[in-house]
Order: structure tokens, then C-alpha cells, then sequence
């Protein structure tokens, strides 16, 4: 399992216990590669294909260190709205009794296009759980790098909502992102229950969807559930 590192734009700045700690390990492990931007076009579409305007409200997460110890948990995740590929405008209101997990992938990522295609066929397999909600969110384009997002996720034949972000990768910086793929999760009572980056295996799906529906506390001890 292997994750990529976000590059900076110019223009800004128990079994669930022994599953995420499995997680935290591939994490730990994965090869990163960073990229480096040298020239090329600067992040965005001021066309306003690719990407669109974003608003976040309340305070944003920390950005992600490691899903151990991870000091997001437990927070309340902020709200955002984003619109899709068509220009609809997407509300995302953690709290409001739905489970979110939030997926973020990069056009031009390796392992986002890798994951992509197998998250489809889990959800085709297995589907998602009810009052879970999976939002992928496209963020930090680059024009310049080709497989670009409104035709990828078409041509994979994404089942979910897709919501773009905005030049600045407003929504991803929100959440903590640091690397792709990344995920959040948010459970019903709209606070952070996982964050976790790289490709999931079957078992890091599970629990992911599953932590999506919970809410209250978050089972942190070597019995929890």
C-alpha cells in the first residue's frame, strides 16, 4: 500500500484497534514519492472545468500526521459546499446524522488511479452501508499532467458524488491532507473517527464504512470494537 505526496502550489501555503494499527504500519512503510513541481502550469483551472469555487466553514483539521495518535479525532470535521463536474452545488454538513467518508485523490497520482478502480468494484461488490454517504473530492490540478479528473472519473465509471475543489485546494487543506490518497471519516454526530492515507486493503475499507455509521466516543483501547 502506497501513498504520494500533495505538492504545494505556488499561489498558497480490540479488531478495530488491530485494523487501524495495520493501517498506521502500511502507512508507515509505503513508499512516498514526492514530486516536485518545476514550471510547468500552476495549480487550477481558472476555466472552471477541472475545478470550481468552494466554501469551508468552521475550523479546519490538523494536518495529518499518521492515523496513530492522530489529534483530529474526535473533532468536529468543518462543513463545506463544492459543486460537482455539471456545476451543482453539493452541501457536505457533517452532523446532520450522516456518516461521510471523505475521499480525496489527485488526477495525476499514481495510487489514486490504482485505488480508484478497486474502491468501484468493493462498493459494486458490497455496497455502502445505509446513511453513509462516500464523497470523492478531486483536488489539486494540475493541467499540465494529463488524465485529467472529469474524464478519469467518468471513464472509470465512479458511482458516487464527485465534488471539485476549488485552485487553491481549499476543501483538501480543510482536512489536513498531506497525501494521496486520503481518506476521512466522519461518523454521524459529525465528528473525525479515522484519517488514514495510502491504498486501503479489504479489511481498511470495512472498517472505515463501518466507523462511518457510530458516533460518541471513539474506541481507541486494545477491546474495541
Amino acid at each position: 500500500m502506497t501513498e504520494e505526496q500533495a505538492p504545494e502550489p505556488t499561489s498558497r501555503r480490540g479488531p478495530g484497534r488491530t485494523i487501524l494499527i495495520a493501517l498506521v504500519g502500511a502507512v508507515a512503510l509505503a513508499l512516498v514519492a514526492a514530486l516536485t513541481l518545476g514550471g510547468g502550469d500552476p495549480p487550477g483551472d481558472l476555466g472552471g472545468r477541472e475545478t470550481g469555487p468552494v466554501a469551508v466553514f468552521g475550523d479546519g483539521l490538523s494536518a495529518f500526521a499518521g492515523a496513530e495518535g492522530d489529534v483530529a479525532v474526535g473533532r468536529l470535521a468543518p462543513d463545506f459546499d463544492a459543486t460537482t463536474f455539471n456545476g451543482d452545488t453539493v452541501q457536505v454538513r457533517p452532523g446532520d446524522g450522516t456518516g461521510y467518508v471523505i475521499a480525496f485523490f489527485a488526477h495525476w497520482c499514481s495510487h489514486c488511479q490504482a485505488e480508484v478502480p478497486k474502491l468501484i468494484g468493493w462498493i459494486d461488490r458490497d455496497g455502502i452501508p445505509s446513511g453513509v454517504k462516500v464523497v470523492a473530492v478531486s483536488t489539486a490540478v494540475y493541467l499540465d499532467r494529463g488524465n485529467l479528473p472529469q474524464a478519469w472519473f467518468a471513464a472509470e465509471g465512479w458511482p458516487e458524488v464527485v465534488l471539485r475543489d476549488s485552485d487553491e485546494s481549499e476543501v483538501a487543506d480543510a482536512y489536513g491532507l498531506r497525501s494521496f490518497p486520503y481518506f476521512v471519516v466522519v461518523g454521524t454526530d459529525g465528528r473525525v473517527r479515522a484519517r488514514v492515507s495510502g491504498g486501503q486493503p479489504l479489511e481498511g475499507w470495512e472498517y472505515l464504512l463501518e466507523q462511518a455509521t457510530r458516533s460518541g466516543a471513539v474506541p481507541l483501547g486494545e477491546d474495541a470494537t
